[in-house]
């Protein structure tokens, strides 16, 4: 079987001209293949260019300088610059440059490289509208061995830089066995996490893009809004720790809830987007985040419509938004800059009372009043839930 080609011309060529576009090398003359003809339009014939890429050395002749750009010993592009005598600082610019498009060469193959039939029908079925029911899902997942039929839900792990960490670990290595160094890297890490998940086989774990993974976790257990919040933050944190210690590098990982059917799954893997990215913003990374933990905070996404709020809001809030005691409770407490006896005292309860609801409701919800950012979510769900144009 023929070895597969990694690098082709017109990979170079469309990330180059997207570079120079943007300004990144100034004094240019013309940019060509390897055989000296210019792209763009034009399609202008250059001697010198053609013998910079043959030579694979700088051609000049103090009107314009051609630049090779060599990759595993074969010229791919040159670069020509206008100029009286040898342009020292665009070669460097232009160096650089070049070490920016092979490595997003190298981000281009290796997310190719990763891809296997169980991570390709998962991509599919959490980044594309294509398969349209749970029955089409169940029945294409049992060809190649993913059973659907199981609660799941989704788990987003980023590890910042990593890819870039793999790829300069190889920097040694050629081009092809590069992108093999990565893809070994890549499974073992996701056998690591595979291992501590034994008997439940289904279990799978894809790359989605460079530094982001999803997990397909099933639930285990009585299935439960509560039972599969408390299961899949533990997941989350072994996970997070495992790939912290395999990896050497902090990482923040998101935990979508668990939701029936097909659009279900997809609408777990928006919970971890929103999860991963605002948990990120607002406590930083080397944590994990399950929705609820963001909250209410993901009012102030954009990717989150009203209905999905509210939904929050009633996932977060609970059973304090159908107890008018302890929604009355908590209402006046925050409405009183979370003051005990200014609280108390709207409320005609005693204090000790107050605090009694107060622990109540911490054990109920999770969230404490007292606490200052469990009691800014509460707030906001409040004001969501009570808003009069669009009660939820």
């Amino acid at each position: 079987m023929a070895k597969k080609e990694f690098i082709k011309e017109k990979d170079v060529k469309q990330i180059l001209l997207k570079y120079l576009k943007e300004g990144a090398i100034p004094n240019i003359f013309a940019v060509t293949g390897r055989l000296g003809i210019e792209y763009g339009g034009k399609k202008e014939y250059y001697e010198k260019a053609k013998t910079a890429a043959q030579k694979q050395k700088i051609v000049g002749d103090n009107k314009v300088y051609w630049i090779p750009l060599i990759l595993e010993s074969k010229t791919i592009a040159v670069i020509g610059i206008k100029a009286k005598e040898k342009p020292t600082a665009e070669i460097g610019l232009i160096e650089g440059l070049f070490n920016e498009i092979k490595y997003e060469l190298f981000l281009r193959e290796q997310t190719e490289s990763q891809a296997d039939p169980k991570s390709n029908f998962v991509k599919e079925l959490l980044l594309s509208d294509k398969i349209k029911n749970l029955e089409e899902a169940i029945d294409r997942g049992d060809i190649i061995g993913v059973n659907l039929r199981a609660p799941q839900a989704i788990i987003l792990v980023r590890v910042p830089g990593l890819f870039k960490h793999w790829h300069d670990e190889g920097m040694q290595r050629s081009f092809d066995n590069r992108i093999s160094h990565v893809t070994k890297k890549c499974h073992k890490l996701s056998s690591k996490i595979l291992e501590s998940f034994r008997g439940y086989d289904q279990n799978i774990i894809t790359c989605l893009e460079p530094d982001l993974f999803a997990v397909l976790k099933w639930a285990k257990g009585p299935i439960s809004t509560t039972n599969t919040i408390k299961f899949y933050k533990e997941k989350a944190e072994y996970i997070r720790k495992t790939f912290e210690k395999e990896t050497g590098l902090p990482v923040i990982v998101g935990v979508g809830q668990y939701y029936p059917g097909l659009s279900g799954l997809r609408k777990s893997y928006n919970d971890a987007q929103i999860a991963l990215d605002l948990g990120e913003k607002l406590w930083g990374p080397s944590r994990s985040y399950h929705i609820t933990d963001v909250g209410m905070f993901a009012s102030f996404s954009q990717n989150v419509s009203y209905e999905r709020r509210c939904e929050l809001a009633h996932q977060i809030l609970g059973e304090i938004l159908t107890d008018k005691d302890l929604k009355r409770t908590v209402s006046i407490f925050l409405s009183s800059n979370m003051n005990l006896t200014d609280a108390a005292k709207k409320l005609h309860v005693h204090r000790n009372t107050l605090i009694y609801r107060l622990d109540k409701i911490k054990k109920e919800i999770g969230l404490d009043p007292r606490n200052f950012s469990d009691a800014v979510e509460m707030k906001l769900g409040l004001m969501l839930f009570g808003n009069s144009d669009k009660n939820c």
